[in-house]
């Protein structure tokens, strides 16, 4: 099996007697040990009058079996341990995996694997969990990438397994005469959950050959398959299906054209990925690009290619591009401009260096493949098995042979307008159908012959062209031997207004590095109108670079502007050796940046298009951003942004950009494959860059609003035709150290319990849970349940209920449970940083918290040991029991503000309603 050099990781291949597909993974460097087990069955396995099964089965395996009945005990054991599971199902695989403390890894695969063997699937959780499924379905009703789905279904072959309803609900799933769903469910458990169907991975600090006996002694008793999986046959597409226009009106205000090409499955291909050099020039965003000359017109905001739905036997390429509002005027001229690209694509051979930048960035990925956590490298692993023979089990995702010309010019004849179908995405239309599942207004029509004709001859435009040869490619990167062996950051300069941090990698030996540079700016957030242009600003920004700096991207140099509640932070990562090259250039832009008025208009229009959209958010989503923007108030909403920005003119914001970094604070870190000569280029290209407008004064410290002595706050939102909800945050008053020690562990403790409760046993809803929460260092904990039919005073109601029951749940928690609690939470914080970009997010997280002696997590490590379960339970008893009065956010949805009064509400909840949130903003003291 082919490895990375830079992977330490022993691997083993094994089959099971029983035809169980096995890759062993041996990882010292972890404390923690993970599995994954795929099937390759899906939705397309789906009986035609049980739709949803597959999806319904893969909820049912988790609750209970023949050697654990208890349908929460393995939720419990993994919580309980540090671990965490879930699983999914897909069209043609299902996936299950979890990870925990390695010295509980044996005791978690011997109830894993029992739902492989034995689980129960028991009338009682069959009628429970359908509910849930339901609950799930309903959920996504207004997911617009569900709705999509769904119009693709009702637009293909009705044969092909494709077409059939994904998640099942209520209906799908009902007991028939003489046909309960139970039945149904175990018929298809026995025939498709069979070991040649299956692949497993395990990875942990075990040996080799402990894990093959663990494998061996827990999996051996799955049964082997008695007939073979059948293949799909049917064709996605019938004549029909091609050559049409199909207008989808979405939920939120979106607008996109999909060009999608259909192909047979391309699979076969994976060690040349022709579709690969397809995708790279037909996605570019560089000079002569599709996206550049669209975005001259001001037709376009993105642009991407490749991606579609794919299976066994069939693969869309698709051509997914974002629309200006002017766009939508111009699609036929949009769709020309990329048939006029696919002629440049076909009129000659395409060159070979297109294909080894790909090959080399490929082959750089490999080499230096960034380490990743035992559970993600498990799901990714356990997939693999399923497509590509044990030599390519790690390789065959990054496996680049030879560019095969043949092949790319038979994929090339896919892209044609008689093999395309038009995808229009916008509000701006009236469709005559209604898709059955999500009730998607729709229309699907032929496109014209004229218009079809017209495509296959398109002729070349002058104004594209191929990308010349791109000059960031880095054939043989250099990795820096180790001077120093400092375990954290040095702080090698500071003067006033400006602090710079280096530490060089001794950890990952990789050629990359992290540039993180925090630039505070107290005018960014002197007025709600600043924060807002702040936000249009780096839009702006981003937007303004993107061609200039495309080949740096695509040669694994990336950067990313963002803004903070203080200013702005500017991050380079990848490949070191010329990030300092690239860094000289973006700050530069940076100081210079001027947008022109079109398309600070168009940028402008598009931001508040896109803050309007946050009310079609799931009623949790909208509530917890209600609570952030609450409880921070240089943290917007999305209404306040789009109000402040609706009245901000062309002149106001280039004065704005004028004045944006004449008074700053500048705080960096550069973190990775540097030496410190390089970090003195670094620090003065940043200094050049804001010569004289540095100082200390200019500091921003974010505020977070105070509650202590105010008891319960209500605050009402209003979310007409939304699921009902509520959460219950109750922030802490301090950050200390042992504070957070209490409120994480309490939320530890509860979270599992709470779910098979909330979830499980009283079915109020799907999205259900207890989590820690903090806002701005500051720790909270939130309760909170989403339903579809139960009022926010019922859910609030039953979460308070819980909380004043919860420790007598706890009666029978022994001493030796506590301490598994105790280290499971302190082992999850003790896991080794996986890779050089989560530790570079850790020293900076640290950095910008003023962490400055990075013992933060250490402290807090330190803290959870030192808990004992009284204290614990003393938290519980007077920080969290209504009884005790405690400061609390209480946040419910209202159908309409008119729902009920403020006197209605106070005396449903107790409490002081809050009838809007920056209410809070205006009257309640602040803390830093």
């Amino acid at each position: 099996m082919k490895q990375s050099p830079n992977d330490s990781k022993r691997y083993q291949t094994v089959t099971l007697e029983n035809g169980l597909r096995v890759l062993l993974i041996q990882n010292t460097h972890s404390e923690k040990s993970a599995a994954a087990l795929a099937v390759n069955v899906g939705h397309f396995n789906d009986p035609a009058d049980r739709q949803g099964l597959a999806h319904f089965l893969e909820h049912m395996l988790f609750l209970g079996t023949e050697r654990y009945p208890d349908g929460s005990e393995y939720q419990k054991f993994i919580s309980q341990y540090g671990g965490n599971n879930n699983a999914w199902t897909s069209t043609e695989h299902t996936c299950f995996f979890f990870d925990i403390h390695h010295s509980h890894f044996t005791k978690a695969i011997d109830r894993f694997s029992q739902f492989f063997i034995a689980p129960l699937l028991s009338a009682e959780f069959v009628n429970k969990e359908r509910q849930n499924i339901d609950a799930e379905f309903k959920l996504k009703l207004k997911d617009d990438i569900r709705r999509l789905y769904d119009v693709h279904k009702e637009t293909i072959n009705p044969k092909h397994p494709f077409s059939k309803f994904s998640v099942g609900n209520i209906d799908t799933l009902a007991d028939r005469e003489n046909q309960p769903v139970k039945d149904d469910v175990q018929s298809f458990f026995h025939r498709y959950y069979r070991a040649e169907f299956m692949t497993l991975a395990l990875e942990g600090p075990q040996s080799l050959d402990e894990l093959s006996t663990l494998a061996t002694l827990k999996f051996t008793d799955i049964p082997s398959a008695v007939d073979p999986l059948p293949e799909v046959t049917e064709p996605l597409y019938l004549p029909e299906h091609q050559g049409i226009n199909i207008q989808v009106m979405p939920v939120k205000n979106d607008r996109q054209l999909i060009i999608s090409f259909a192909m047979p499955s391309i699979d076969k291909y994976y060690r040349h990925k022709p579709e690969s050099v397809l995708a790279y020039l037909i996605g570019h965003e560089g000079p002569g690009s599709i996206l550049s000359l669209l975005k001259k017109q001001q037709w376009a905001m993105g642009i991407s290619a490749g991606s579609g739905i794919n299976g066994s036997n069939f693969k869309d390429f698709n051509v997914s591009i974002s629309l200006t509002e002017s766009g939508e005027q111009h699609l036929d001229e949009i769709v020309d401009t990329v048939f006029s690209y696919i002629t440049l694509l076909k009129q000659d051979q395409l060159p070979e260096h297109y294909y080894r930048e790909k090959q080399a960035i490929a082959e750089l990925s490999f080499t230096y493949h960034e380490k990743s956590s035992p559970l993600d490298n498990v799901c990714q692993l356990v997939l693999n098995m399923q497509h590509y023979p044990p030599d390519d089990y790690i390789f065959g995702d990054y496996v680049m042979e030879s560019m095969c010309h043949d092949t790319i010019k038979k994929l090339l004849g896919y892209l044609t307008p008689s093999n395309m179908r038009l995808v229009h995405i916008s509000k701006n239309q009236q469709p005559s159908k209604t898709s059955y599942w999500y009730q998607v207004p729709y229309d699907v029509g032929p496109i014209t012959q004229d218009k079809l004709a017209k495509w296959q001859q398109m002729p070349l435009n002058k104004a594209l062209f191929l990308p010349p040869a791109n000059p960031y490619i880095v054939s043989n990167p250099q990795v820096i031997a180790p001077q120093n062996g400092s375990k954290i950051p040095t702080l090698v300069e500071k003067t006033d207004g400006f602090t710079l941090w280096f530490k060089q990698d001794i950890t990952f030996k990789v050629p990359k590095g992290y540039i993180y540079i925090g630039i505070d700016s107290p005018f960014s957030v002197a007025s709600p109108e600043n924060i807002a242009m702040t936000r249009l600003f780096v839009d702006l920004y981003t937007d303004d670079v993107i061609e200039e700096n495309y080949d740096a991207e695509l040669a694994g140099i990336h950067y990313h502007l963002y803004a903070h509640q203080g200013g702005m932070t500017l991050q380079v990562s990848g490949l070191s050796e010329k990030q300092g090259d690239l860094l000289a250039k973006l700050l530069v832009s940076l100081q210079h940046h001027v947008a022109p008025q079109n398309r600070f208009e168009l940028f402008k229009q598009q931001s508040i298009s896109h803050w309007a959209n946050a009310d079609k958010s799931k009623s949790i989503s909208q509530l917890f951003a209600t609570m952030s923007s609450a409880m921070q108030p240089n943290n917007l909403s999305s209404q306040k942004l789009a109000e402040a920005l609706s009245g901000v003119s062309y002149q106001q914001f280039l004065r704005f950009s004028e004045q944006l970094f004449t008074q700053v604070t500048i705080e960096a870190l550069v973190h990775g494959n540097w030496l410190p000569e390089h970090t003195k280029q670094i620090s003065a290209c940043i200094k050049q860059t804001f010569h004289g407008y540095y100082r200390n004064e200019y500091t921003v410290n974010c505020p977070v609003i105070d509650i202590k002595d105010q008891g319960q706050l209500i605050l009402p939102v209003t979310l007409p035709d939304h699921d009902h909800a509520s959460v219950l945050y109750y922030p802490q008053p301090d950050k200390a150290v042992n504070t957070t020690a209490k409120t994480m562990i309490t939320s530890h403790l509860l979270s599992p319990l709470f779910f098979q409760e909330m979830r499980t046993e009283k079915q109020y809803g799907y999205l259900v849970g207890v989590g820690y929460i903090p806002i701005s260092r500051y720790p909270g904990i939130a309760f909170y349940i989403q339903s579809p039919h139960t009022m926010p005073d019922a859910l609030t109601g039953a979460m308070d209920d819980f909380i004043h029951t919860c420790l007598e749940k706890l009666e029978d928690l022994s001493n030796e449970d506590w301490q598994h609690l105790q280290h499971g939470l302190a082992g999850q914080l003790q896991e080794n940083d996986a890779s050089l970009r989560i530790k570079s997010q850790r020293f900076w997280g640290a950095i910008s918290n003023k962490d400055t002696e990075f013992k933060h997590k250490q402290n807090l490590i330190d803290a959870i040991l030192a808990l004992t379960f009284d204290e614990v339970k003393t938290f519980i008893r007077t920080q969290l029991f209504k009884s005790a009065k405690p400061d609390r956010l209480l946040l419910v949805t209202t159908a309409c503000k008119e729902e009920l009064s403020f006197d209605e509400l106070k005396q449903q909840l107790g409490g002081m309603v809050i009838s809007r949130e920056d209410e809070l903003n205006e009257t309640m003291a602040r803390k830093y």
